[in-house]
């Protein structure tokens, strides 16, 4: 027995050498699941395997944001698990089965994955979200992004809403009329807070306006401001046209838009009655004299009362007097009050003939353009358009006759006016 002890023994240890060294081998070569490609972005927005290179900053509660996951099919993936995290809580919001679309352009799969802002987190809450592709065998890939809960934007009329540039009554405004209105986009806001803040706002991407004829016709854009603020408060007077036939079609009302990524916020205007334009139905005609003989009581005249104006009366009622003469003798007129002209080109002209224009039209052309207290040298068929001593009261000044003043002579200028 001493002999096959002696082989037994060390045959036993051998045997028990061997099992424990294949334990060791097999936790050794244990099998680690491979990992495959994924990226993620937004729709129109380059696809990134970077945290967050596509993502805003802050979105709005409630909120959808339609994440694109793009990945290689060949890796044969399974799931992809959003999770989203505060300083407070943290909870896995959603879980879909890999289903997406080739993307020619990125040559990658393509699949909408959504998330939505809680609306339960306050204002200014930082949340991150986390994305993981699911790979057969468990292997996992991570993509991440982090946010602000902030307001979706705001807008508000101010005071004046509306500003009729013509400088007519609300109910005197015609087609083609122009109307600034003040509008305050995200009031009180604020753009950035480290922490809760209940002011916080989205940035605004873009404000469009629009235009429309009665409640209900179809917008028609009118024009956008760009990124008209990242958060904080901004109050912008806007103008918008009254659209052709509102007179007709019940009148105009405006839209104002806020795009802020995936949310906007709108106002609208109550419906604006649409009439014809105000005619200038009164017409009168004017002189201004200077030279030998002629008394000084010719050299101003009074667009009110249609009069000169005596040379001893206040500067306040001249608003066209004689300021000299031109090298070929022609007078040179201005005025000594606030009563301020714009000579009209002769493109203006043609479209707002002197016998027919409005003062709607004569108050557009005056607001958008600059008036001045200098006529210059009238030339005859000059066309002015008037503003009257700073009122809101247009008229329309046409030069009839000139006459030079030589040798001493008299110089003359006759014109003709429309008013109200």
């Amino acid at each position: 027995m001493k002999p096959f002890a002696k082989i037994l023994l060390p045959l036993l240890a051998g045997l028990a050498l061997l099992a424990g060294c294949k334990k060791e081998l097999d936790d050794y070569y244990q099998p680690v699941a491979t990992a495959g490609y994924f990226v993620v972005g937004l729709p129109n927005a380059t696809l990134s395997t970077t945290s967050t290179t596509a993502f805003n900053a802050k979105y709005a509660p409630g909120e959808t944001i339609p994440i694109i996951a793009g990945y290689n099919l060949t890796d044969n993936p399974t799931t992809i698990t959003v999770f989203q995290a505060t300083k407070t809580d943290s909870a896995q919001v959603g879980s879909y089965p890999i289903g997406g679309s080739f993307l020619q352009s990125a040559q990658l799969t393509a699949q909408t994955v959504p998330y939505t802002v809680p609306t339960t987190y306050p204002v200014g809450t930082s949340v991150r979200v986390d994305l993981t592709l699911t790979f057969p065998g468990g292997g996992t890939r991570l993509r991440r992004f982090t946010y602000q809960v902030a307001n979706a934007p705001t807008l508000a009329f101010g005071t004046p809403a509306a500003t009729y540039r013509n400088g007519l009554s609300a109910s005197a405004q015609a087609e083609g009329d122009l109307i600034g209105y003040a509008i305050t986009i995200n009031a009180g806001g604020i753009s950035t807070s480290t922490t809760p803040a209940t002011n916080l706002f989205k940035n605004v991407d873009s404000l469009v306006y629009y235009a429309r004829v009665g409640a209900t016709g179809p917008l028609l854009r009118q024009g956008v401001i760009k990124a008209p603020t990242a958060g904080v408060e901004n109050k912008r007077t806007i103008d918008l046209r009254v659209p052709s036939g509102a007179a007709a079609g019940g009148g105009a009302s405006f839209v104002f838009t806020a795009y802020a990524q995936y949310v906007a916020t709108s106002l609208s205007t109550a419906v604006l009655p649409v009439v014809a334009g105000t005619p200038l139905k009164t017409t009168r005609t004017g002189r201004l004299a200077f030279g030998g003989g002629v008394t000084t009581d010719s050299l101003a005249f009074n667009l009110v009362t249609g009069l000169n104006e005596p040379a001893a009366n206040a500067a306040t009622a001249k608003d066209l007097q004689v300021s000299g003469l031109s090298s070929a003798g022609n007078l040179t007129v201005n005025t000594s009050n606030t009563t301020r002209y714009y000579k009209l080109t002769a493109a203006q002209l043609a479209a707002n003939p002197y016998a027919t224009a409005t003062a709607n039209m004569v108050g557009a052309l005056l607001y958008q353009n600059t008036p001045s207290a200098d006529l210059g040298t009238p030339a005859v068929g000059d066309v002015y358009a008037v503003k009257l001593r700073g009122t809101a009261e247009v008229m329309l000044l046409r030069v009839l006759a000139l006459r030079a003043s030589t040798n001493g002579g008299v110089g003359r200028i006759r014109f003709e006016y429309r008013s109200l």
